[in-house]
C-alpha cells in the first residue's frame, strides 16, 4: 500500500482516499497483520469543533456495539495527528446506488434478497438500540456476493430519547428516504428506518424513489400527504403488500419491528408463501379513511366520532341538493355512500343507494331518535348533502305536503277541464275529488318512500373485549397526539381479529383483552408525557427520568404489536400444518403484557423506575 502517513500509534498505514463526506474521509488502511481495512478520518477542518468530534466518537461507540454480516463492521477507534479515525472493514464492492444507476429496477428474487439483508442488519442494529437515520442505497455496501451491508452511522441515535445529544433531536436524513414523522424528534423510532427500507425495495423494483419533487420540502411533503405510489404490477402480491405496508404514513401501520420484515421476506421466499394482512377490509373513516371497527364509535386514527343508531319515531330525509323529483347528482350519491361506510354503527346498508340513484327527497333511515336523527343531519352537512328530521314517514316533509297539494290542483283542473263543462258532472268531480287527492299524495311519495338503505344487524363486540374497548373509546376521545392513538389502534385492530379468528376457539380471550387494556394505557400515558416534555428543554438532564419512562412505554407497546402479528403468523402456520389448540402459543402475549403492568406498577410508587427503564430487571 503505498503512502507513509500513518495513525499515532503507528499500528495502521493509510492508504488512498476512497471517499469523500460533509464531515470525513474514508481511506484505505493497511492493518498491523497486513489486512486491508478502512479508515474513517474526521476532516481536518472539524478537529477543533468539540461538537464534532463528540459525535464522531459518539458514532464509534454506538458501532462498537454491533457485530452483523450485514453491517460494516468497526473494530476500533485510533487517531491520526490527533484526528479521529473509525477502524473499520474494508468493502470493495460498488453500493447499491451504484448497481441501480448502472442496471436500473431489479427482479423479484434480487429485490427479496436484498430486503432480507438490509432487514437483518437494521434488526441487529435496533436490538441493540441503534437507529440508523439515514438508510439509504449509497449507504449500502455490495461484498463478495452481492451480500448487502449497512454502512455511514454518522447520523444514527440511540433509540433512548434520554441518551442522545442536540444532533440526536435534530430532523436529519437524505429526503428520497426520510419518514413522514422524522421533523418530529419525538416521534422517532425504528420504524423510521424501515419507511427508508420500503423506499429503497421500491427503487430497487421500479428503478426510482417513491416520490419526486423540485425541493427537499416538496419531497418531504410528498411523503407525509401523497397517496402511497403502487408497486409495479411485475411483483408479486406478497413483496408489492410489503412494500406498501412499509411506506404507511403512519408507523403504527408499518410492520413492527424489522424482525417483522425477515420473517414476511423468509416466510415469502417459501412455496405458496403468503403474508398475512391483518384487518385489511372493512369501513373506513371518511376524514382519514382508516380502517374503523363498527362496535367504536371513535375513529382511533384521526380522532372523529362515528354516528350510532338510537331508535326512535324519526325519519331522516335527504332533500338536497336539487329540489323535489331532481336526482342526486353521482358525486353526491358516490359521497353518501362512503359516508355510510364510515358510519358503521348506523347500521345501514347503502346497497339499494349504489344500484339506482335516487329522486329527491328520499328516505334514508327510519326508526331513529330525533337526537340521532339531527346528528345524522349535521354530519350530512360536512359532505354538502342536505337532509332533514320528521316524525313518521315522508308527508313529515313541508315541501312533499306542498308538492302533493299542488300535484293535486292541477289534476283537478286537468278533470274539469275534460269534461267539457257540463255541470251534471259536478257532482261526479266532487265525489271524485278525495279518490284523486289521494292517488295524486300516494303517487308523489312513492319513490320517495322506497328504502334506499337496508338496516343490518349490528355488529357486537368480540366476547370478553366489550369492557376493554369502552375504555379504549375514553382514552382515545383524551389523545391530542394522532401517533400515540395510531398506536392504540394497531393493538386494537390485531386484538379484534384475533378474538374473531376461529383458529383460536376463544382460547385468547382473557390475554386479548389485557393486551387492549395494556394498550390503552401505554398510549394514555405516552400522549400525557409528550405534553408535559413539549414544555421542557428536551437536553436538559432534568428530563431524563421523563425521557426514560416514554422510551419504556414506547418500546413496551410496540414489542405488543409484535407479539400480537407473531401470534397470528404462528396460528396461520399450525393451522397450514393441521394443528389445532394455540393456547401454548399465548406465552410470549402475556409476557409483552406483564410488561407494561410492570411499568405501571413502577410508577404507582417504587421507587426503582429508572432502573427499571434502563433495563434492570426492577419490581
Amino acid at each position: 500500500m503505498s503512502g507513509s502517513r500513518r495513525s499515532d500509534d503507528g499500528r495502521y498505514r493509510l492508504g488512498a482516499i476512497l471517499g469523500k463526506g460533509a464531515l470525513a474521509e474514508v481511506v484505505a488502511l493497511e492493518g498491523p497483520d497486513g489486512r486491508a481495512l478502512a479508515g474513517k478520518l474526521l476532516h481536518a477542518s472539524q478537529g477543533d469543533d468539540a461538537g464534532a468530534v463528540a459525535r464522531f466518537i459518539q458514532e464509534a461507540a454506538l458501532l462498537r456495539r454491533l457485530d452483523h454480516p450485514n453491517l460494516v463492521r468497526v473494530e476500533e477507534t485510533v487517531t491520526v495527528g490527533g484526528r479521529p479515525m473509525l477502524v473499520m472493514e474494508r468493502i470493495d464492492g460498488p453500493t447499491l446506488a451504484q448497481r441501480l444507476a448502472r442496471e436500473g429496477a431489479l427482479g423479484e428474487p434480487e429485490i427479496a434478497a436484498l430486503g432480507l439483508g438490509i432487514a437483518a442488519g437494521l434488526a441487529h442494529a435496533h436490538a441493540r438500540g441503534v437507529i440508523h437515520r439515514d438508510l439509504k442505497p449509497s449507504n449500502i455496501l455490495l461484498a463478495g456476493g452481492g451480500t448487502p451491508k449497512i454502512s455511514d452511522f454518522g447520523m444514527a441515535r440511540a433509540s433512548s430519547l434520554a441518551g442522545v445529544d442536540r444532533l440526536g433531536l435534530a430532523a436529519v436524513g437524505t429526503p428520497d428516504y426520510m419518514a413522514p414523522e422524522s421533523l418530529d424528534p419525538l416521534a422517532i423510532d425504528p420504524r423510521s428506518d424501515l419507511y427508508a427500507l420500503g423506499c429503497i425495495l421500491f427503487e430497487l423494483a421500479s428503478g426510482r424513489p417513491p416520490y419526486g419533487a423540485a425541493t427537499p420540502m416538496g419531497l418531504l411533503y410528498a411523503h407525509r400527504s401523497a397517496a402511497i405510489p403502487t408497486p409495479p404490477t411485475r411483483l408479486s402480491a406478497g413483496l408489492s403488500g410489503l412494500i406498501v405496508g412499509l411506506l404507511q404514513k403512519s408507523p403504527a401501520d408499518r410492520p413492527p419491528s424489522a424482525e417483522a420484515v425477515v420473517a414476511a421476506l423468509e416466510e415469502l421466499a417459501r412455496p405458496q408463501g403468503a403474508l398475512a394482512q391483518v384487518g385489511a377490509e372493512g369501513p373506513r373513516c371518511t376524514r382519514c379513511a382508516a380502517l374503523l371497527l363498527p362496535f367504536l364509535s371513535t375513529c382511533l386514527s384521526c380522532g372523529q366520532r362515528t354516528l350510532v343508531v338510537e331508535a326512535g319515531g324519526a325519519t331522516v330525509l335527504v332533500v338536497g341538493p336539487g329540489g323535489i323529483g331532481d336526482k342526486l347528482d353521482v358525486w353526491q350519491r358516490d359521497g353518501l355512500v362512503a359516508w355510510l361506510a364510515g358510519n358503521p354503527g348506523l347500521g345501514l346498508d347503502a346497497g339499494p343507494l349504489t344500484r339506482k340513484i335516487p329522486r329527491l327527497p328520499f328516505t334514508l333511515a327510519r326508526g331513529v331518535s330525533a337526537a340521532c336523527g339531527a346528528a345524522m343531519v349535521a354530519s350530512l352537512e360536512g359532505i354538502g348533502v342536505e337532509a332533514e328530521v320528521v316524525r313518521g314517514q315522508v308527508l313529515g316533509h313541508k315541501g312533499m305536503r306542498k308538492k302533493a297539494g299542488t300535484l293535486s290542483g292541477r289534476v283537478l283542473a286537468i278533470v274539469a277541464a275534460s269534461m267539457g263543462g257540463m255541470m251534471s258532472s259536478i257532482g261526479k268531480v266532487i265525489f271524485l275529488l278525495p279518490v284523486i287527492v289521494i292517488g295524486v299524495v300516494v303517487g308523489a311519495t312513492v319513490h320517495a318512500t322506497r328504502r334506499t338503505t337496508r338496516r343490518l344487524k349490528s355488529a357486537p363486540a368480540p366476547k370478553g373485549l366489550e369492557g376493554p374497548l369502552k375504555a379504549v373509546e375514553a382514552v382515545a376521545a383524551a389523545i391530542e397526539a394522532p401517533r400515540h392513538r395510531h398506536g392504540l389502534r394497531a393493538v386494537v385492530h390485531r386484538a379484534v381479529a384475533l378474538a374473531e379468528d376461529p383458529r383460536f376457539e376463544g382460547e385468547a380471550g382473557e390475554e386479548l383483552a389485557q393486551a387492549i387494556a395494556a394498550a390503552a394505557a401505554a398510549a394514555g400515558r405516552l400522549d400525557a408525557l409528550d405534553r408535559e416534555l413539549g414544555a421542557l428543554d428536551l437536553h436538559d438532564e432534568a428530563t431524563r427520568g421523563r425521557l426514560l419512562e416514554r422510551d419504556t412505554w414506547a418500546a413496551r407497546l410496540l414489542a405488543l404489536t409484535g407479539a400480537l402479528d407473531a401470534l397470528q403468523a404462528r396460528a396461520a402456520a399450525a393451522s397450514a400444518a393441521g394443528e389445532r389448540g394455540h393456547a401454548g402459543r399465548l406465552e410470549e402475549l402475556r409476557g409483552r403484557v406483564a410488561a407494561i403492568a410492570e411499568v405501571e406498577a413502577a410508577l404507582a410508587g417504587e421507587p426503582n423506575f429508572l432502573a427499571l427503564a434502563a433495563g434492570d430487571e426492577g419490581p
